[in-house]
């Protein structure tokens, strides 16, 4: 319902490191990614699913001299990459969720290779693409249900 979509985006932004994620909203989400996130915003998710940086890196979401160059003169990252990242930070928002906020529990299972995924890691397809990060959605929500994981 619309109370659980309210405290996704607000899980999100506060993954995101986002101001205010308590009073963050999915229109507030789609504003920011309209706008462009800010490169801190890369660096937060990173650090809360996988701080070592062994299964994502910066680059793997934004390319790296962008980044820097960005990041350096203040601008916000394109709309493209705003919304891989919140792709990936629904996608780590939910496996947190369902591995009671347990970050190396849900890291173990994102970075490991899954059968529904023709043995490709969900984390690795949910960093290529908002359509990658939407199929792990789904098979978190299976396993949610008990049906797989």
């Amino acid at each position: 319902g619309e109370a659980g979509e309210a405290s996704d985006a607000s899980g999100i932004a506060a993954i995101l490191g986002l101001p205010h994620p308590a009073r963050v909203d999915d229109l507030v989400l789609v504003a920011h990614v309209e706008k462009g996130l800010p490169s801190s915003a890369v660096e937060a998710l990173i650090e809360r699913i996988d701080p070592t940086g062994e299964h994502v890196e910066i680059m793997d979401l934004v390319p790296k001299a962008t980044y820097f160059r960005r990041k350096a003169k203040g601008q916000p990252l394109t709309r493209e990459q705003s919304e891989r990242i919140v792709g990936l930070a629904r996608v780590v928002v939910e496996s947190l969720r369902l591995y009671g906020q347990d970050s190396a529990r849900a890291l173990a299972f994102l970075s490991a290779a899954h059968p529904l995924l023709k043995g490709r890691a969900p984390l690795d397809m949910a960093k290529e693409s908002t359509l990658g990060a939407a199929i792990v959605l789904k098979l978190l929500g299976r396993a949610d249900a008990g049906a797989a994981a």
